[in-house]
């Protein structure tokens, strides 16, 4: 039934998703963002907005454009919307995560860590989500649920510098360990993350539930 669920969505949400995470001053709205908001603090996340606060933005250039802005920020409720537009553009129509499961994620994991990457056009006045990681910091490990960026801003070394500020924060909370699982079938990324320095621990069968695929749980030591 989710999965036929999935496919109902993705079919009407799709183009509207990649509307949402493009749109000016994305946030939720009236009861979904007092769901998101409630519930406990994220101590980690306060931690780390006031190590990125003043950090110096990422400057990129695409070919026949001009030079953007890339920011790097810790999420809030009023982001989750995008958030899930995001990971169904950047997953093509795949929902690992409903809404409704960020939302409770935000509600009740203290240790939730939510990193977002901001395009700015030059003159600042249109801002779009194009990356995210999300996941969790706790006293010895770090695991990321997701790595995501938008498909037109894919092939700039983003997910890299995504993945990288993720472990050097996880060092910096004195974390022993970071993993995270992949599609077997996702080569591209398990280069990726075999270059940060990853390896394949254990394989988990039947782990994604829209086809069955096996995933591999990867790990790297932080100390």
């Amino acid at each position: 039934m989710k999965n036929l669920l999935n496919i109902l969505r993705n079919q009407e949400v799709y183009q509207m998703a990649t509307q949402a995470v493009h749109s000016l001053n994305y946030e939720l709205t009236g009861e979904a963002a007092r769901k998101a908001s409630d519930g406990v603090k994220h101590p980690v996340m306060a931690r780390i907005a006031a190590k990125l606060e003043g950090e110096s933005d990422v400057r990129l250039a695409r070919e026949g454009e001009s030079d953007y802005v890339i920011h790097l920020r810790v999420a809030t409720a009023a982001d989750i919307e995008a958030i899930t537009a995001l990971e169904l553009v950047g997953y093509d129509g795949y929902l690992a995560w409903e809404q409704e499961d960020f939302e409770r994620d935000w509600r009740t994991n203290p240790y939730a860590v939510y990193l977002l990457l901001e395009h700015h056009s030059v003159n600042d006045e249109d801002v779009a989500l194009v990356g995210m990681v999300t996941g969790r910091f706790l006293a010895k490990k770090a695991h990321v649920s997701h790595l995501i960026v938008h498909p037109d801003f894919q092939g700039h070394g983003l997910g890299s510098y995504l993945l990288n500020q993720w472990l050097t924060l996880a060092k910096d909370e004195k974390i022993r360990q970071a993993s995270l699982e992949v599609r077997e079938s996702n080569l591209t990324a398990q280069m990726l993350y075999m270059k940060h320095g990853f390896t394949v621990s254990q394989k988990k069968y039947n782990y994604y539930y829209n086809n069955n695929e096996t995933a591999l749980l990867m790990v790297r030591p932080l100390n």
